[in-house]
């Protein structure tokens, strides 16, 4: 019931949720192209109890959509991945998703499956996904391997999460490696042991000092942990930095607004003293 009312309250350009069955058709003949309203008619049956028709409409707005919108026709197969995961057998979960990857991209269908596996914590049935389709299919995936080493952080498989990434390195093209490392140094923080995050960091920005990217979420990862003189550290090392003007002024507003939140106004005249001697120097050149 309460998905029911969830969807409904989203439903696009409705002043009033639609309430009955002859609302919802309303609804869906004005927006056949609207994944959100056919979502939300499956919602209503099965607030109503009645599983079966929240199938049969799924297929019907699978036939409806415009081929081209392949992104709303996908939004219909979740929901109904949804359905059966949580009403039918894997056997019919398994049976939806086959026939979704015959007509639509199989890497985006089975990622889509995979999250509905696990936010319903279904892992083993997840891993069997992954394992079985996603790394032998989609390998060359960043977005595949970092979905799956997130699930691990809050599995908290912490070991399964590293060696996701030692595995994810030796599959991906060499172009994608730096964002990949960034994310798992991420998850690192998030769920796992911050100093090896921090690691992770400097490796790579040994390698790239100029990724504003890079010092940008190792910044705020550092930041958020709390201890005001490690981000100082932090700071101070990327103000000394030689890199572009508008890189340096990047770092120095940081700067700012950190002694701005955190620090006391003696530290805040500090470093804008650090920044007007480097914009001197600027002018100087």
């Amino acid at each position: 019931k309460q998905w029911y009312q969830r969807r409904v309250a989203i439903t696009a350009g409705k002043e009033t949720a639609p309430e009955t069955e002859d609302d919802f058709e309303r609804t869906v003949a004005q927006n056949p192209d609207s994944s959100s309203s056919w979502v939300c008619y499956m919602a209503y049956w099965l607030g109503s109890g009645n599983a079966d028709k929240a199938r049969s409409t799924a297929k019907r707005a699978i036939e409806t959509i415009n081929y081209r919108l392949e992104s709303e026709k996908l939004n219909v197969w979740s929901a109904l991945f949804n359905l059966e995961n949580s009403f039918g057998t894997h056997e019919s979960l398994m049976s939806a998703c086959r026939e979704a990857a015959t007509v639509n991209d199989s890497k985006a269908v089975f990622t889509r499956l995979a999250a509905v596996l696990d936010k319903s914590k279904k892992y083993q049935e997840m891993d069997e996904i992954y394992q079985s389709v996603l790394f032998k299919k989609h390998k060359k995936s960043r977005k595949v391997w970092c979905n799956y080493g997130a699930s691990l952080a809050v599995q908290q498989r912490l070991d399964d999460m590293r060696d996701t990434l030692t595995k994810a390195l030796k599959s991906l093209p060499q172009h994608k490696h730096i964002r990949t490392i960034s994310h798992f140094a991420q998850l690192e923080y998030r769920s796992g042991d911050a100093n090896r995050g921090s690691t992770m960091y400097e490796n790579v920005l040994n390698s790239y000092p100029a990724r504003l990217d890079l010092w940008s979420v190792y910044m705020d990862k550092t930041i958020a942990l709390g201890d005001p003189e490690q981000s100082r550290l932090l700071l101070d090392r990327a103000i000394g930095l030689k890199l572009p003007a508008k890189k340096m002024k990047f770092f120095f507003k940081r700067y700012i607004d950190f002694e701005t939140t955190q620090g006391d106004e003696a530290r805040l005249k500090e470093v804008k003293e650090k920044a007007r001697h480097f914009v001197e120097a600027l002018g100087q050149e």
